[in-house]
């Protein structure tokens, strides 16, 4: 027989979680209440792959005290599950939910939890309104490039600090009337170039002028060979950061893989979209996480005003814990 400790907000949950993972032949061997819930003691005949024994017999039996067990922590599972609910790997739930008591056991909030556990495994760094670099926009197509350059571009004006958007048109998709459109700008006003020739014209006159610009690049797939090593010789050639563009749709393992393909070829920061029509979030965290690709904004709206918020640990927080709306972290959107 195997037995196993559950710790979870109610009698019910646990028992839930007590016959997903034991079967329902479990038996309940005991409860008891706990600061934010309850522990069950339970048993099954059954020797899964996931059973433990619930802890050490031979210190029980010396009289030793026990160390009380983070994973028996109702609000440190309460965070992994969250977490499991929003998409994320189970491995990836489980390190951020120790890291989040890691350090203080006394932690009584799930948002503030979950952001102390993010900190460990996540890097934020906004881009500045007044762009200390040329910005590169690249993604998988559908991810929002267009948009976020409009958003980038309104951002910069708001705070008194001029970016000129450059669509490059390269593949001829009209894309500098999509940003004109979103900037409700005539098309002659936005700088739209449809050849390589044209662009590097274009930058050449905008840093000579001493100006920043935004490039909106054509969609770029990652899983494309060709695509990629085109991206990867244009990056040094263009002398822009390289920011990624990527949606919070998807599946975790395909947002992993992009991630993945995106920082092998330099990218180090991204701006996470669509988080607005999205409700599993955590997915598209844990895949930067695994790339090391830092997080720059947060685009919570589809508004071009005021539509991207700085990433922070608590700001991802409040849109991981469970079921939560996008607009929880929409203060401070620029």
């Amino acid at each position: 027989m195997r037995m196993k400790m559950f710790a979870a907000e109610s009698l019910e949950a646990a028992k839930a979680m007590i016959f997903a993972e034991m079967g329902d032949d479990a038996i309940i061997l005991s409860e008891r209440e706990v600061p934010g819930g309850v522990e069950v003691r339970a048993a099954t005949d059954k020797l899964g792959g996931g059973m433990v024994p619930s802890g050490s017999g031979i210190i029980s039996r010396i009289g030793a005290p026990l160390t009380p067990r983070l994973t028996d922590n109702p609000l440190r599972n309460r965070v992994r599950d969250a977490l499991l609910w929003h998409g994320a790997p189970q491995r990836f739930a489980e390190r951020v939910a120790d890291s989040g008591f890691a350090s203080d056991t006394s932690v009584t909030d799930p948002t503030a939890a979950i952001s102390a556990g993010l900190e460990k495994h996540i890097i934020c760094r906004p881009i500045a309104p007044r762009l200390e670099n040329d910005i590169l926009l690249v993604g998988p197509p559908g991810h929002g490039r267009t948009a976020v350059a409009a958003k980038l571009t309104r951002r910069a004006s708001v705070t008194k600090s001029e970016v000129l958007p450059v669509a490059a048109d390269l593949d001829s998709t009209a894309g500098g009337a999509q940003l004109a459109a979103y900037l409700e700008r005539e098309q002659d006003q936005i700088r739209s170039v449809s050849t390589p020739d044209a662009l590097f014209e274009t930058l050449k006159t905008i840093r000579d002028n001493k100006q920043r610009c935004v490039i909106d690049l054509p969609a770029i797939v990652p899983f494309d060979q060709e695509d990629m090593a085109s991206l990867q010789d244009l990056i040094p050639v263009i002398k822009a950061e390289p920011v990624l563009v990527i949606s919070a749709e998807g599946h975790p393992e395909d947002q992993a893989d992009m991630a993945k393909a995106f920082a092998r070829c330099g990218i180090k920061r991204a701006i996470v979209t669509k988080l607005d029509v999205t409700r599993r979030r955590g997915g598209i965290v844990s895949a930067l996480s695994s790339a090391g690709i830092a997080f720059a904004h947060l685009a919570v709206t589809p508004f071009i005003g005021g539509g991207l918020v700085p990433a922070t640990p608590n700001r991802l927080a409040q849109l991981l814990t469970e079921d939560a709306p996008a607009h929880v972290a929409l203060r401070g959107a620029a």
